[in-house]
């Protein structure tokens, strides 16, 4: 990977300088630093009780990065606040070497190594996720479209010329993304790791049920929990890290160059932060629409038609506030969902507009 985000056709010196860092990471950081135990103990945490017993089993365990941000959470009780909306999204990723070679919009979710779908903490149950299912409102958003609940695919985005802050009406140029029956979503770490608790999706798919337990243990969602998952899923990434070292098949034609010049298409995966889609219209070889669901439009979005609040607007209410002047508590919440929400977060007065606070960076 290219700074910037630019592909490019992996080589065996790639592939070893890849492995050489991976290995760095892990034995001076992960291990060394952040677990204070090698990878594969970490991996024998099941539920939150096994979490319980790591973390009073050694003093390195009680005392790595890990152990001291758990008691550092629950002292200043980051468990107490920041629920959101109780319920989660994720469109899965990692597509199966072997099962995702001839891909379509139907069969990807079922060749996903990371399963997709949607946790409803207020039911306890896990359902799939399609694409058809997603719907955006622009009710309180800076765009001139009135149709309500459209699906993405058959937006015509159209930019409000006044763009002022009216939050009885638009505020903001994000939009309301939802599930059509299901309502508003969360995505992100946590997300994905309630998702990966679940039953549901092919037998062979990932499947790790601490956070679910954790979840259910302490009584639902909170910042406290939203990091750990955060930290939690660092250790299934570097699997996969390794996984996808192994699996590069460096003689094989790394490029197909699309033929296509009438059709539609989907895209979707997992970023850090969330779910993130994309849907692409082509007609006679030119883009004719071109659509993107972000993580942040999923949890930074305002209200929708019906009232009903996003996930980071929903899991501000009711936060307790110890200095209205430096209400960090706020970027806390915030910073939960998306660390990169660190210097763009701005507390208001709500009756008189006056700025309260403005969190930056070092």
């Amino acid at each position: 990977m290219v700074p910037g985000g630019v592909m490019c056709a992996p080589t065996l010196t790639d592939v070893t300088r890849a492995w050489s860092i991976l290995e760095y990471f892990r034995r001076n950081w992960i291990e060394a630093v952040w677990l204070g135990c090698s990878l594969e103990r970490y991996e024998e945490i099941r539920t939150y009780d096994d979490f319980m017993v790591w973390l009073n089993e050694k003093p390195e365990h009680w005392n790595s990065d890990l152990g001291i941000y758990w008691r550092m959470g629950l002292d200043i009780g980051l468990d107490k606040f920041g629920a959101g909306v109780g319920k989660y999204v994720s469109w899965g990723y990692l597509p199966h070497e072997t099962k995702y070679q001839k891909p379509t919009i139907a069969g990807r979710n079922a060749a996903m190594i990371m399963k997709s779908g949607v946790y409803d903490g207020f039911t306890d149950t896990h359902t799939s996720m399609d694409e058809g299912f997603v719907r955006e409102n622009m009710t309180h958003s800076w765009y001139d479209e009135s149709e309500t609940d459209i699906h993405p695919r058959d937006r015509t985005t159209k930019p409000s010329v006044n763009n002022q802050k009216d939050f009885n009406n638009a505020y903001t140029w994000s939009t309301a993304v939802l599930h059509q029956n299901l309502g508003r979503l969360e995505a992100g770490p946590l997300a994905r790791q309630l998702v990966a608790g679940g039953t549901h999706g092919e037998g062979w798919q990932h499947h790790d049920g601490f956070i679910l337990d954790a979840f259910k243990k302490m009584g639902g969602a909170s910042v406290h929990l939203r990091q750990l998952a955060r930290m939690h899923e660092i250790v299934k990434l570097y699997r996969q890290a390794e996984h996808c070292l192994r699996e590069f098949r460096l003689s094989e034609e790394w490029y197909i160059k699309p033929e296509e010049r009438d059709g539609q298409g989907w895209g979707a995966t997992e970023a850090s932060r969330g779910a993130l889609c994309h849907w692409i219209n082509i007609q006679g070889g030119k883009i004719k629409n071109y659509q993107i669901i972000t993580p942040g439009n999923w949890n930074i979005g305002p209200r929708d038609s019906q009232g009903i609040r996003g996930p980071i607007e929903e899991a501000l209410i009711g936060i307790p506030i110890q200095n209205p002047r430096d209400p960090i508590e706020v970027g806390h919440v915030a910073r939960s969902f998306d660390s990169c929400l660190v210097c763009t977060v701005h507390a208001h007065d709500a009756k008189t507009g006056e700025e309260l606070a403005r969190f930056r960076t070092a």
